[in-house]
């Protein structure tokens, strides 16, 4: 298969990798989530139908050994950043451990700063309210969804792939068939209209721009799109969808005159096994190793003549100092040294010059890790890769992993053994990597260490955003990430980190439904799911050993909450945790959804 013809190419004219001066490129990066190799016709024959998608890798700049995070918020929070994604706070998708700390440097803080417009297209996932959200970080247009994905808790009631509101610069807009070539309404057609129209604005004023469009398909739940095929899955649908949205695309930049001069990058979030071991969250390759296609036609990569594969080890952390590296972007002034990019630039890869590639770039490890858990857990599903070079040709591409801290350490040459089935740990000559490979891991998680106590918190009370809704989604101590779960009232209580913004009064509105169906429902009605038989909620607020609030009420059914106002509450960190309980006093689902204001 393609993918795994590890080719040198030779024979070739060097070139130059450049930035033009008088007209900046523009980037857009393309990322669909929860699909890999398997999903395109590019490395599978019998794949949904992505001719679009085969395309543009026929004639693009290939990185065959491109790695991302098992998961979606890991891989989001890497690539934003240039850092590790436990190192930034973000180890998980759910539980307040999907929030990019708010100190924390994005790739759209960096463009904007270099003069670029920047805009988000579907989903962000990485945290959903103030000061995570999209626009808190860097994005000047923001189209998106709440939440992981259509259906999860965060996300507005109701919606699904085939119908769905969705927030464009804070305007909830309902999606609807538009005149898009393609037939029907799908998530996937709105956001690329949303896209193109944020292309076309900054095409008129003649500004360079940044658009990100992280695509929320092909993520379950599936649903099959108006335009899919005949007799094929939901799944299929919506990735044969997604190839004719991006070949719509990569039209429209032909169509408008600046195809040559945008940098388009294709790549997903996660693996998804196929041919190799394992798939979303692994931290075997199946987990890890994905597709990543680029292509700048003005600046000698890809287009006509300039196709080709390249080798070397490259990951998500590796976009943005590439990047800033090829586009000249200068970094935001005074970045602190806990913020250092921990990724590095792989443009002297790209031309066919190999004496410009650098030793330490050669020599590097990169450690990825997807735990899944409340606080960081050393030696728990890791994996360090590694190229080992013998001039300019890779020997040997180590892959050092482990499970958990009571699992056996593994060795894998992925170069030779692609499934992973071949474990040379305990062979002496690899003794010496096998200890490099450790070695860096410890170093990796020093770095997640030095801030791995800390706890995103949402702040409450900011003009930014004055009405705050704490999602159960966000719960420390319990999942209840999906719509599904609010329906069949699952029980559950947990804490949620946050911070006030100001001292005074707050008024809190506990809710089992969310506001957007509050004429259909009341607090213990069945809405479109399962009747709960609320009788009190609970609400305590404290912060280390001080307790300001814990207060219980009785409930009225017929209500849509139960409030409560707190006065006194200090400006700063503290954390709530709210309750329903039932006429026995025993737990009784829980508080999906806490409205909260200043008084």
């Amino acid at each position: 298969m393609k993918y795994f013809l590890f080719l040198f190419c030779i024979g070739f004219n060097a070139v130059t990798i450049y930035a033009q001066s008088s007209s900046k490129p523009n980037v857009i990066f393309v990322m669909p989530d929860d699909i890999s190799h398997s999903s395109f016709t590019y490395y599978k024959a019998n794949a949904p139908k992505t001719p679009n998608i085969s395309k543009f890798a026929e004639e693009s700049v290939r990185l065959t050994d491109f790695h991302v995070s098992p998961s979606c918020s890991p891989t989001r929070a890497a690539l934003l950043t240039g850092r590790p994604s436990d190192v930034v706070g973000v180890w998980h998708t759910i539980n307040g451990r999907n929030m990019l700390r708010a100190d924390e440097i994005t790739m759209a803080d960096i463009f904007k700063a270099n003069g670029y417009a920047t805009g988000l297209f579907f989903k962000w996932h990485l945290g959903d309210n103030y000061p995570f959200r999209p626009k808190d970080r860097g994005f000047e247009h923001v189209s998106w969804i709440q939440g992981g994905g259509t259906g999860q808790q965060p996300d507005y009631w109701g919606n699904t792939n085939q119908s769905a509101s969705m927030w464009v610069d804070d305007k909830l807009v309902e999606m609807t068939d538009e005149d898009d070539g393609i037939e029907g309404a799908f998530t996937t057609n709105f956001f690329m209209n949303r896209t193109m129209d944020f292309i076309d604005e900054n095409i008129k004023k003649n500004k360079p721009f940044f658009a990100y469009v992280p695509l929320g398909t092909a993520h379950s739940p599936h649903v099959l799109p108006p335009d899919a095929r005949e007799g094929v899955s939901a799944k299929t649908g919506t990735i044969e969808n997604i190839d004719k949205n991006f070949g719509r695309l990569l039209q429209f930049l032909e169509d408008k005159g600046i195809a040559d001069n945008t940098i388009v990058v294709f790549t997903t979030d996660n693996g998804d096994g196929g041919y190799l071991r394992g798939g979303k969250g692994s931290n075997y390759d199946g987990g890890t190793r994905v597709p990543c296609f680029v292509r700048w036609p003005n600046g000698n990569l890809g287009g006509k003549g300039n196709a080709k594969d390249v080798e070397p080890l490259t990951a998500h952390i590796d976009w943005l100092p590439t990047f800033m590296d090829i586009l000249n972007l200068k970094d935001v002034e005074n970045r602190p040294e806990k913020l250092k990019i921990r990724g590095r630039s792989f443009k002297p890869f790209l031309d066919d010059d190999t004496s410009n590639d650098p030793v330490d770039y050669k020599n590097r490890s990169v450690t990825i890790n997807d735990m899944w858990t409340e606080f960081p857990e050393k030696y728990k599903k890791l994996s360090v890769k590694k190229d080992d070079w013998n001039g300019d040709v890779i020997q040997h591409k180590w892959r050092l992993v482990r499970t958990s801290a009571t699992s056996d350490w593994e060795l894998y040459d992925v170069l030779v053994d692609m499934k992973q089935e071949n474990n040379i740990i305990s062979n002496p000559e690899y003794n010496e990597i096998v200890a490099e490979l450790k070695e860096e891991y410890e170093k990796w998680f020093q770095l997640v260490e030095e801030r791995s106590s800390e706890y995103t918190r949402i702040i409450i009370g900011n003009k930014a955003e004055p009405k705050t809704v704490l999602h159960a989604h966000d719960f420390h101590g319990t999942q209840i990430w999906d719509q599904g779960s609010v329906k069949k009232g699952a029980t559950g209580s947990g804490f949620i980190a946050i911070e006030f913004d100001k001292s005074g009064a707050y008024k809190f509105d506990l809710r089992r439904w969310p506001k957007e169906i509050e004429g259909e429902t009341t607090l213990t009605s069945a809405g479109s799911g399962k009747a709960l038989n609320i009788a009190s909620a609970r609400i305590k607020i404290w912060n280390g050993d001080k307790v300001y609030v814990d207060e219980k009420k009785n409930a009225n059914p017929n209500e849509d909450g139960v409030n409560f106002t707190i006065n006194n509450l200090p400006k700063g960190p503290a954390f709530i945790q709210t309750w329903f309980y039932n006429e026995a006093g025993e737990m009784e689902g829980a508080v999906y959804y806490n409205y909260v204001q200043k008084k």
